[in-house]
């Protein structure tokens, strides 16, 4: 019960930042797409940043069995038609799975057809994926790698330092680029 208050509290204060930074908005989606304004990009990327860091090193200091990491196989086959099909539907679309939530919860209509794209999406998945996906995951399948595994590094050493990496390039980069 004590995970599902989590996941509520935190699911709750990730759609407020999304609607903060005017992610829910296609138009702001657009114009990061386009590299105009990178405010979404950065935000993300410092989600990413901390959520990394802040896991990792609870993990370590709560110390084994407290927390569990699901590691997914590297399918790189799936993971670049998924990235296709999921890129597509993000650029024409204007919503990712978060931000169409959001979306509809701030009354766009667009949105709602953003989730219900979503739904039967994922119900084409489901019924295509014995056929389909499971024979496509098995080409260029690694296994269940981590960067941590791959640099020869500890879990919490790499995740912060990758989250140092990334706030450095959010430090760096502009919020608005200016045109040439």
């Amino acid at each position: 019960m004590t995970s599902i208050i989590y996941a509520l509290i935190v699911g709750v204060a990730m759609g407020a930042l999304i609607q903060r930074v005017r992610a829910s908005s296609p138009a702001m989606i657009a114009a990061n797409l386009r590299l105009e304004n990178l405010s979404i990009i950065k935000f993300m990327a410092t989600t990413i940043a901390i959520g990394a860091i802040l896991a990792y090193v609870l993990s370590a200091v709560l110390g084994p069995g407290v927390m569990h990491f699901d590691i997914k196989p590297t399918y790189v086959v799936g993971v670049l038609v998924g990235g296709l099909i999921f890129g597509v539907g993000f650029g024409l679309g204007g919503y990712c799975p978060g931000t169409c939530v959001v979306g509809a919860g701030e009354g766009r209509k667009d949105a709602l057809f953003a989730v219900l794209g979503g739904v039967v999406g994922a119900f084409i998945f489901t019924i295509v994926f014995s056929s389909v996906i499971a024979p496509m995951n098995k080409l260029l399948d690694y296994g269940k790698l981590t960067l941590d595994q791959l640099l020869g590094l500890p879990a919490v050493g790499t995740a912060i330092g990758l989250g140092v990496i990334f706030l450095g390039i959010v430090y760096m980069l502009p919020t608005v680029v200016k045109k040439r």
